[in-house]
């Protein structure tokens, strides 16, 4: 028989009367004392929205209506605990059931068993955060130094002299930093000088992704000021040392579900998450999205193939920061002037920017600038107009001496922009007052009367109709001494069959004279990595000019490249030009012939020359790359792979360099056990590497040589051991099973003599084993058979 019952009404069940015998003298007592009421105790299989529990569970039904479960059943159903608790007959803690808001439940005497529905908000809730956890920070670098050069000569032609000139870079790294200097060299034919460029100290901070430079620098302009070079110091935050953390806001999405489901995220259409979820409320945060203005289905698919689809659109844009995230740059010192001329510094300076993530909506930024003759302040705000679009309006204000004179000043800037999948736009304005100074200006009245008044930029771009795209531009701006510029732009792009496309583009001055560019131009990919273009140039002052090429990059490891091109210029009829790399650096060279016939020819060579774990090394340019020195424990000719393509090859040293390692990721190192001699043991053969920028890291690989060979061993008797025998190394040595015909391979044996125990079940031997010299890298063959003797 089924009883079922609610939560909001669940009527006491009937008791059947119970007759005692009473002893003479107690009736009147039992009177004044009635019994207390005893709950019916079940023991019943429980099932909670056709999901059961794994074992039976006792349940008791008090005259009061009460259904009381026992607390381990109810958090192993999931179930919210309820802020008043209640005791089974025997103290076990439990809750009663017919308290839950919306659960029913049947009670089956004949099958003994619980029948609950409870809805989604009756389970405790989960919270998935699907943004990774924050790693460790890579292990700091061994000493070393880099030299990276760029050098290249040329001749004009015509007698002319022959030019050269050299881009020198020299990085020291160690755990405490990098030391870093730069300089350029020239040589015009008549003179030569050299100007340093940059001198500086870095020292990076990845757990807090912050980072301290003690030198030449280059500012943060912030969102109304502009970034200038510089010589002191600078700490700021650096999210590029944690590839993959996501800056702005990121979308929470809740949702519930009564059974176990599947829950999936598709932005945009596209599928971005898929994950089982137990019954009950669920709150994920930090849903994947991409910039711009877009859409997210939220998928719940229980058990029974029922799904619930919720939609909601958001924008996301990369001005803004999550709540309560910062970045941040403090600068302070000598101002650079004439870089790449000279070496000066100029006025002394102090700035200071701060940006935060007010709210998931609202990013505010504020910034200072000191000076010894100007002073400013100003503010930004970003924020996002709905889910359309995102605005940003910035104020700052400027106080500044000029031959004694002084200046104030303000700023005003207004931008709003929008992004979808199919294309988006822009528009900013700028207003400057004629009394503000900008960072880093020359002082002086010629400067301030080349300031600029007003500025309007528009852009609009994406898809027009069809496969066809294209853009559109405007750019309008006054300067306080009345120079005014308009311009206007134009472009389409059509994709043609084969992976082709033609382009047309068109430039127009709206003021002045109405001057006009217009070009047209076509690509074709070949096969074998080969392009081809073709294009044509006209303007209002000039004639047409047009142009063909035919190019072939050089790959990513060792190869040629090449580049040919015809034009109808006068200053450049044909060219052509080669580069050639290989692992020790990269090789070019250009030849221009002009309308006269005069030949042009330039040449040059870029790489890097260094020394880290006393191996050192010449390779193609690293920069602000990194790369690796590869141990491999002695052992010569091993292949080295990064990302499975075989890059290096260990010297006779056991050492390989390996370039092209990307900074702050995780880059994967193995070796191919496969093309290495059978007498090589290999412990670890992939090893993940996680380099600083600027440094290399030292990568250890356990591969090493082991004294091997093939042993038929006989019993005393001259049959063969039996198969699963044990041979054992002694003293202290490994363990291996003999086979069939009694072989054996055995490892890690002595360099002349071994002594071999051997056991079966209900018996043994032991031997002494000879090992002949054998070739580098190979075995000694089969030896035996041998006979043991008893031990």
């Amino acid at each position: 028989m089924d009883t079922p019952l609610s939560a909001e009404s669940a009527p006491a069940p009937r008791l059947p009367p119970v007759t005692r015998r009473v002893a003479p003298g107690q009736g009147k007592k039992n009177a004044q004392k009635p019994q207390a009421p005893q709950p019916e105790v079940l023991l019943l299989d429980v099932r909670i929205n056709s999901q059961p529990l794994a074992d039976v569970v006792r349940v008791e039904q008090w005259p009061d209506g009460a259904l009381l479960l026992p607390a381990e059943a109810w958090a192993e159903a999931r179930l919210s605990p309820l802020a008043q608790a209640r005791a089974l007959s025997d103290g076990t803690p439990a809750y009663a059931l017919n308290t839950v808001p919306g659960t029913t439940y049947r009670i089956n005497r004949q099958s003994l068993s619980l029948e609950i529905n409870a809805p989604a908000s009756a389970f405790v809730g989960s919270t998935l955060a699907l943004q990774g956890a924050q790693t460790e920070p890579p292990p700091r670098p061994q000493p070393g130094v880099l030299l990276n050069y760029d050098l290249s000569v040329a001749h004009g032609g015509s007698g002319g002299p022959l030019t050269s000139g050299a881009l020198l870079e020299a990085v020291v790294f160690s755990r405490f930093g990098n030391l870093v200097s730069s300089a350029l060299v020239l040589d015009d034919g008549l003179r030569r000088h050299a100007t340093r460029l940059d001198t500086f100290w870095r020292y990076d901070l990845p757990q807090r992704m912050e980072t301290l430079v003690v030198g030449d620098a280059v500012g943060v302009g912030g969102g109304w000021s502009r970034p200038a070079r510089y010589g002191g110091i600078r700490w700021g935050r650096d999210f590029g040392m944690r590839p993959g953390f996501v800056t702005l806001p990121q979308l929470t999405l809740n949702g519930e579900a009564a059974l176990p489901s599947t829950v999936e995220v598709l932005v945009n259409n596209a599928r971005r998450l898929s994950q089982p979820m137990p019954s009950g409320p669920f709150e994920l945060s930090n849903v994947p999205i991409v910039t711009g203005a877009g859409e997210i289905n939220l998928v719940v698919r229980d058990l029974l193939g029922r799904e619930t689809v919720i939609r909601q659109s958001y924008y996301a844009s990369p001005r803004l920061l999550a709540p309560g995230l910062s970045d941040f740059s403090f600068e302070a010192g000598w101002l650079r002037t004439g870089y790449g001329e000279s070496s000066a510094y100029g006025d002394s300076f102090g700035a200071a920017t701060w940006r935060q993530g007010l709210s998931r909506s609202l990013t505010g930024e504020g910034r200072v600038e000191l000076q010894a003759k100007r002073r400013a302040a100003g503010v930004e705000l970003a924020g996002l107009l709905g889910d359309w679009a995102a605005g940003r309006v910035a104020l700052a204000a400027s106080n500044s001496s000029t031959q004694g004179m002084a200046e104030h000043g303000h700023l005003l800037q207004l931008g709003v922009e929008r992004s979808t999948p199919r294309g988006g736009g822009a528009l900013q304005y700028e207003h400057a007052s004629r009394g503000f100074a900008p960072f880093g200006e020359a002082i002086g009245p010629m400067a301030v009367a080349q300031r600029a008044r007003a500025r309007w930029l528009a852009s609009l771009g994406g898809a027009v109709w069809g496969p066809v795209s294209g853009g559109l531009s405007y750019v309008s701006q006054t300067r306080w001494d009345g120079d005014r510029v308009k311009t206007a732009g134009l472009s389409f792009n059509l994709p043609l069959w084969q992976r082709a496309s033609l382009s047309l583009s068109l430039n127009k001055r709206l003021d002045g004279d109405g001057a006009w560019r217009a070009g047209l131009s076509l690509s074709l990919p070949l096969d074998n990595g080969i392009s081809t273009s073709a294009r044509v140039e006209t303007a209002s002052s000039s004639r047409a000019t047009g142009a063909v090429s035919a190019s072939r990059n050089p790959p990513a490891g060792p190869g040629l490249g090449w580049r040919v091109e015809g034009s109808t210029q006068e200053s450049q009829r044909a060219r052509g030009g080669v580069q050639y790399n290989t692992s020790q650096a990269e090789f070019a060279a250009d030849v221009v012939s002009d309308a006269t016939g005069q030949l042009a020819v330039r040449a040059g060579a870029r790489g890097t020359l260094g020394l880290l774990a006393s191996m050192p090394f010449a390779s193609r340019a690293v920069g602000q790359g990194s790369f690796a020195v590869v141990d491999a424990g002695g052992l010569a000719g091993v292949p080295v792979m990064r990302s499975h393509q075989v890059v290096a090859v260990t010297d006779s040293r056991g050492l390989a360099f390996v370039p092209g390692l990307l900074p702050w990721q995780q880059n994967q190192i193995e070796i191919d056990p496969v093309d290495l001699p059978l007498d090589v043991e290999v412990g670890n053969m992939v090893q993940q590497v996680t380099p600083y920028p600027g440094s290399g890291s030292v990568v250890m690989f356990a591969v090493r040589r082991t004294r091997q060979a093939l042993v038929v061993l006989h019993q005393p008797d001259g049959a063969p051991v039996p198969v699963g025998s044990k041979v054992r190394l002694l003293p202290d040595g490994p363990e291996f099973m003999a086979g069939r015909r009694g072989e054996v391979w055995l490892t890690d044996l002595a360099a002349e003599r071994q002594r071999l125990q051997v056991r079966w079940p209900g018996d043994g031997c032991e031997l002494e084993l000879m090992v002949p010299a054998a070739a580098d890298g190979a075995t000694p063959g089969k030896i035996g058979p041998l006979a043991c003797t008893k031990e």
